[in-house]
């Protein structure tokens, strides 16, 4: 609640979120209400072009069109990579959840402290707000929803029928010229121009080609009165320095392409260089166009394959970068084999239910590294740990802002004289014998937690079914849980109750579900009855998997029974030979 006299609030659940009403800014005591708020509550989402995506939560505020008497100050905690200043953050709001707009109040850091009037909260410094990627909001009235969207670096001004230039601050040689006439009205145009990594390109592409920053002029698809000039600086290769080289001769090797396509739709390049006269001043390409839109230049001497070689590095390049965090939780199931579960975390809780159910140990943590939006991430171990996979395959898994990114795997211990300890490494690239030097995204030093006997569940009915075993059908399930269910003889409204009771994850739901199964059914909860569930669904690679499991059980206890007659026969008194004889039984071992 908040009066004449301000007030302050902080996110009990996430570090970094926060709402300050300075005094004499609310005309009546008002209840004020802040939440993060789920993709599916809303109506439409925050419309974004490639190379843009959410920073941070969507939050909703209230009460929804609260006008104040002042400024009011809303800080957002986000997890985009800005890359210094090669992007930037943009505030949209919504005033019912149905349409998104920019939202601009600005205010400089000696007048909100002003505005404060002597309050015990502390406003950091934008170099501050920056270290501790907090997003920071001033706004006179509350829409129903915010939202934070990082973009790439965009350069905007009012430009009238006057005309005038645009320049870009990141790259200071990428200008848009408009003259005279070529707008009927003042409208702002943004200018952005995204610098390629010549690593990257090298990676992808090899010596094939180089390429100019990409250039991007907004509104897209909107066309001029009279055409503007643009300016691009020409692509560096490590052996031209000259534009007379590059360009000379009857054959040249340097393309413009454009991509006219505005919105959310998908960048589509085309060649335009035959159409397009090329004017060369100062390592700079200038042309003339008559609508707005993206721009490159390309220098290959396969000059066919432009539009090929672009796409295929654009794919790449327009991933949106977030910081994560990688953890790692572990437990050693017997003494030389245990099972990690990688989590990549936005701002998830570090503590995960699932886990602590299962008895799982957190075993490293990484710091903020930077990954890309929906690209696989690979991850594999060194020193004593192995990772148990057939040959050719590897252990994967995408990453996806604010959503539980989960890698399951199990890993061997390679020497069980030594400490049970090694690193993980993950990498954008799967690791090859051929290239044994990928750079890593993240590397982390890992011990396995002390061995323990197995415990079963406190569950009536799993003393047929070790632990492990449930864990590993919980993490394979994914949405065939619920098909299960109905196998299982669970009808819709048990169904919904387990989804409703576990949110999280659908990890967490398959567990549950199977817990509810083992209690229902006691004693007959045994591996058998369920392979016969999951065969019906068509789940053979988990049924695979838990005979696999059984079958390495009996071998253990075939050995343990083998070892036990040994030591009884080296005690025992007996002067005749003895001679133990056992029928072979294939993959199951002796019988």
């Amino acid at each position: 609640m908040v009066d004449a006299r301000g007030g302050a609030m902080r996110g009990c659940r996430h570090n970094g979120l926060r709402i300050i009403v300075p005094p004499r800014k609310c005309s009546a005591p008002t209840r004020v209400t802040c939440r993060l708020v789920k993709r599916h509550r809303l109506a439409s989402m925050p419309p974004m072009v490639e190379g843009e995506g959410l920073a941070g939560r969507i939050i909703e505020v209230g009460p929804t069109g609260a006008q104040f008497l002042g400024p009011v100050i809303v800080e957002i905690p986000h997890f985009a990579a800005l890359r210094g200043t090669e992007r930037e953050l943009v505030i949209l709001r919504s005033e019912m959840g149905e349409s998104w707009r920019e939202h601009h109040c600005e205010h400089t850091e000696e007048e909100l402290n002003q505005i404060l009037n002597g309050m015990d909260e502390e406003l950091d410094s934008p170099e501050e707000l920056e270290k501790k990627r907090i997003c920071r909001i001033v706004t006179r009235d509350f829409p129903q929803y915010f939202a934070v969207v990082s973009r790439i670096k965009q350069d905007s001004q009012l430009i009238g029928p006057e005309g005038g230039v645009l320049s870009s601050t990141l790259v200071p040689q990428v200008q848009a010229v408009f003259p005279v006439g070529a707008l009927t009205k003042k409208i702002r145009v943004g200018l952005q121009a995204q610098p390629i990594s010549v690593d990257l390109v090298k990676r992808i592409l090899g010596n094939k080609a180089t390429f100019s920053p990409i250039v991007t002029l907004e509104p897209r698809r909107r066309k001029f009165h009279k055409p503007i000039t643009m300016t691009i600086p020409v692509p560096k290769s490590s052996t031209n320095d000259g534009t007379a080289n590059v360009f000379g001769g009857d054959t040249p090797t340097l393309r413009l392409l454009c991509s006219i396509t505005g919105g959310t739709t998908p960048a589509q390049w085309e060649d335009i260089t035959g159409s397009t006269p090329l004017t060369f001043i100062n390592q700079c390409v200038s042309f003339t166009t008559n609508v707005s839109a993206r721009f490159w230049l390309i220098d290959c001497r396969q000059t066919q394959e432009a539009v090929s070689f672009s796409t295929q590095l654009y794919r790449e390049i327009i991933c949106v970068p977030y910081m994560a965090k990688f953890v790692i939780f572990a437990k050693t199931l017997d003494p030389i084999e245990a099972r990690l579960r990688c989590f990549c975390m936005t701002d998830d809780k570090m503590d995960k239910t699932l886990e602590q159910q299962e008895n799982f140990t957190e075993v490293a943590r990484s710091r903020d590294v930077e990954v890309l939006e929906g690209k696989p991430i690979f991850a594999d171990c060194f020193g004593n740990l192995v990772p148990l996979t057939k040959s050719g395959q590897h252990h994967v898994f995408s990453f996806y802002a604010f959503k539980e990114n989960r890698l399951a795997l199990f890993i061997k211990i390679r020497d069980c004289a030594q400490e049970p300890c090694g690193r993980l490494s993950f990498t954008k690239e799967p690791r090859t014998y051929r290239s044994l030097t990928h750079k890593a995204i993240c590397n982390l030093n890992i011990t396995l937690p002390t061995y323990c006997k197995v415990r079963h569940l406190n569950t009536p009915g799993l003393n047929t079914m070790k632990e492990e075993t449930l864990a590993i059908i919980a993490d394979l399930l994914g949405f065939s849980w619920t098909e299960l269910a109905r196998e299982l003889e669970f009808n819709e409204d048990e169904i919904q109750e387990v989804r409703t009771e576990n949110p999280n994850s659908l990890q967490e739901q398959s567990h549950a579900l199977l817990q509810r199964w083992a209690e229902r059914e006691g004693k007959h909860a045994t591996e058998d009855s369920l392979i016969k569930r999951l065969t019906k669904i068509n789940r053979m690679d988990i049924v695979h998997l838990i005979e696999t499991q059984m079958n390495k059980s009996a071998q253990e206890q075939t050995s343990r029974t083998y070892a036990e007659i040994e030591k009884t026969l080296d005690q025992s008194e007996g002067t005749g030979p003895v001679t133990l004889y056992y029928r072979d039984r294939g993959d199951s071992g002796p019988e």
